[in-house]
């Protein structure tokens, strides 16, 4: 009896034992000694410029404040635009020093080399070497005296070689041949330093140039610096960061955790929680300590050049012993992705995903860290004043004396017919306006880190993994949707720079629609940035983005129409022209619909190929008619099925429908599967500006049902497919939302679907975008949600 009690008792420690691990598996914090920085330190980045500007060392803070949101450090810029190594002697007592930094982290060369002996008129000069060569003398003897005052106060140091003088890129600015060179000998100067001093050094020189090589071996105008050949812009900074991430060596992983038949087997910077695993599905609570490292858009370009996200950023899931099959993953209820049981088994790394709660998160950081970054470098624009213009017995003096002193100068140089007068007066009102707000932009210097921490703070998420659903809604039921702008826009940048002039709609606007219900999106596109020359190849880049958006459409069974934002021109050569003229054939059309087909065919979601958006003004010589069915022909020989809409001339007016595009009637396609496509919009002039009211617009209850009228006429009459491509509302007035459900509701009865405008995630306060504000759906949103499908067949 006793030895079952025994038994009994040992199977009931084992249970339990199993349970916690099955329930509760935790493992060891981010270690404090993969820290370079320690918890408590402040960090003091002094320099020039490139240091004022804030960009690389506040990406440095974003790393260490998602990384390590326990353990807070404080940065301080001490940058000043135009200063060298004597310079820091000049004001360290009064900027260094003061902060008792752990680390200071340093940065000189660029303006040490005296550029201005570069300049081609210059070269001519008898002693412009030795004067080239007493620079670089006087570079090491000022840093080394700065160094050794440095030292002093026992801080620690690092040293950074200085970024790049770009004399390879076909910039805008003068070409000052030799001033690389010199910054290659700035460096050598900085590496005997070192040896010195016994300190580090981070080589940005050798790295940076590097990569400007490669970028220009594909685009000579590309550089890794700005068009003024110094200054980083913040591809350039991200570059650096990641070269101080590696020569500091930072941790690599967010977290990771590795789930098999058994339960957890492995966990790193994180807590389960209430795992149930199965063959066929997963679900588990999951708080990281960590969150991923968010990069700023505008530095997204140098993920190209740089392996930052595999070096640095590996938030890591694994799950094996799953059945064959694609598994969706939803944390938080929000689908992340489709990975298939082979891609889990192997691992994948959720900080790729910009649409997790977590990367979500560390965007909030960023916006805090911006805010910090914003507030010191206007400290910074003070202290560039007050060390660079000012007598040092002025630097902390009253205002008073202030203003005296600068209105003498100014006027001194007024009297003297001095031309550095413009620049000065901006330069000192400027400071006038800031230095009053010293104070308050202190207080919130102090403040915003405790912002940026708080953020980080990671929280806790419910992960579930099941078998995907991947068979896309049926065509017949033809959906109601949206257009989702932002690839299109600065049309007269071509290419452009993505996320600066233009950008594409994101996953968490798919998301937001496909919870109202609406599940077609049409996608406006750029010719020009698809396909840079005319018969040139698709661009990698821009192609990858497209197809990033219809791939994260198919996981969430949605459709898209591909949308040519052309208006029946394109730029050649920096002239915008029109298709059928002696530059931009009706055959340069056809290709590039050819190599959009050829990519997107196989796409399951494609719910047509959208040929122009709305043409207008076409030669007599080759109108539309004729260029619609050359690219119709052309696309038939390399997809027969997907089926392709084809806008209408004059702007594909469907008022205007029947005398500008009757003939379309008799387009021929091979596969039989074309869709007509026109726009309409409420105010006078039928454009969509709506500069005008309600009112003095002329618009009633049934403007656009009677404005639609000729198009659906026309499509009825010749047992065509129709779809309103483009309509929309301002929100400023309930009328316009009458006037937009009676057109909906006779679009609806005769079977003719469409997509609203605009939707997407650049329209800010644009009346009538139908973007969430403040978590609110617009006004519009209530009409759009009674029309999801039509009645057709």
């Amino acid at each position: 009896m006793k030895h079952l009690q025994l038994i009994n008792f040992f199977n009931r420690v084992v249970l339990s034992i199993l349970l916690f691990f099955a329930v509760f598996t935790t493992s060891a914090q981010q270690q404090e000694e993969d820290m370079f920085f320690k918890a408590g330190d402040k960090v003091s980045f002094i320099g020039n410029s490139i240091t004022h500007s804030g960009d690389f060392h506040h990406y440095i803070l974003l790393y260490y404040a998602t990384r390590f949101p326990d353990k807070r450090l404080t940065f301080y810029n001490l940058g000043i635009k135009g200063d060298n190594a004597n310079s820091f002697l000049r004001r360290m007592e009064a900027d260094i020093v003061p902060n008792k930094a752990n680390w200071s982290i340093v940065m000189a060369g660029m303006n040490d080399v005296n550029r201005s002996l570069y300049a081609p008129e210059k070269q001519a000069e008898a002693d412009i070497q030795q004067r080239k060569d007493r620079a670089l003398k006087d570079f090491e003897s000022y840093y080394d005296t700065f160094l050794t005052r440095l030292k002093r106060t026992k801080t620690n140091i690092i040293l950074q070689k200085p970024s790049i003088y770009d004399e390879t890129g076909r910039l805008t600015a003068v070409n000052l041949i030799g001033v690389n060179g010199a910054l290659e000998r700035c460096g050598e100067i900085v590496d005997k330093l070192a040896k010195k001093h016994k300190v580090m050094v981070v080589d940005y020189w050798t790295i940076m140039n590097e990569v400007n090589a490669k970028m220009q071996k594909h685009n000579a105008q590309a550089t890794v610096v700005g068009q003024d050949r110094v200054h980083p812009e913040p591809v350039g900074h991200m570059v650096m960061t990641h070269t101080f991430l590696k020569a500091i060596n930072a941790p690599e992983r967010v977290s990771s955790l590795t789930i098999d038949k058994s339960g957890v087997s492995q966990i790193h910077a994180g807590t389960v929680t209430n795992l149930d695993a199965g063959s066929d599905q997963v679900s588990f609570e999951y708080l990281e300590e960590s969150l991923p490292f968010p990069v700023p858009p505008e530095a997204e370009g140098a993920l190209k050049w740089i392996t930052i996200v595999d070096e640095f950023n590996k938030q890591l899931l694994q799950v094996s012993n799953l059945d064959e099959g694609v598994y969706a993953l939803s944390i938080d209820d929000i689908l992340i992705h489709n990975f298939t049981y082979e891609e889990l088994a192997a691992g994948v790394n959720l900080a790729v995903y910009k649409n997790t709660p977590q990367y979500q998160q560390s965007l909030k950081v960023l916006q805090q860290a911006v805010a910090y970054r914003n507030v010191q470098r206007k400290l910074r624009d003070i202290k560039f004043v007050e060390f660079s213009y000012l007598p040092q017995e002025m630097w902390d003096s009253k205002m008073e004396a202030i203003r005296q002193f600068i209105s003498e100068y100014l006027s001194f140089l007024q009297v003297s017919n001095d031309k550095r007068y413009d620049t000065f007066k901006k330069i000192f009102d400027d400071y006038l306006h800031l230095k009053p707000l010293q104070e308050g932009l202190e207080q919130r210097a102090r403040v915003l880190p405790d912002s940026i921490y708080l953020t980080a703070k990671p929280t806790g998420h419910r992960f579930r993994l099941v078998k995907a659903e991947r068979n896309m809604p049926d065509r017949s039921e033809k959906p109601y949707g949206v257009n989702l702008a932002g690839a299109e826009f600065a049309h007269q940048k071509t290419p452009g720079v993505f996320n600066r002039d233009y950008t594409y709609p994101t996953i968490a606007e798919l998301d937001y629609f496909k919870s109202r219900g609406l599940t077609l999106f049409r996608l406006p596109f750029l010719w020009e940035r698809i396909q840079h020359e005319v018969n040139g190849p698709l661009d990698e880049e821009e192609l990858l983005r497209m197809t990033a958006f219809v791939d994260a459409a198919r996981e969430r069974n949605l459709w898209v129409i591909l949308d040519m934002h052309n208006y029946g021109r394109r730029f050649v050569n920096g002239t915008r022209e029109i298709i059928g003229s002696p530059n931009l054939s009706v055959a340069h059309f056809e290709d590039a619909w050819a190599k959009i087909a050829e990519q997107f065919k196989e796409k399951e979601n494609i719910w047509a190929y959208g040929l122009m958006n709305e043409p207008h003004g076409m030669l007599d010589s080759v109108p539309w008619f004729t260029i619609a069915q050359q690219a119709i022909y052309r696309i038939r020989k390399i997809d027969s099925q997907t089926p392709i809409m084809v806008g209408g001339d004059s702007w594909s007016s469907a008022q205007r429908w029947q005398q500008a595009s009757g003939n379309l009637k008799d387009l021929v396609d091979p596969s039989t599967n074309l869709i007509f496509e026109a726009h309409l919009y409420f105010d006078k002039d039928a454009s969509g500006t709506y500069k005008g009211t309600y009112d003095t617009e002329e618009t009633t209850s049934e403007t656009g049902m009677m404005r639609a009228k000729p198009f659906v006429e026309w499509l009825k009459e010749n047992n065509l497919r129709g779809f309103l491509g483009e309509y929309g509302v301002p929100d400023d007035d309930p009328r316009w939302l009458v006037t937009l459900d009676k057109m909906l509701e006779y679009l609806k009865a005769n079977g003719v679907n469409g997509t609203y405008w605009a939707a997407g995630p650049w329209w800010n306060k644009y009346k009538l975008a139908i973007e969430p504000r403040n978590g609110m759906d617009r006004p519009q949103l209530s009409v759009l949600l009674k029309y999801l499908k039509t009645n057709g067949e």
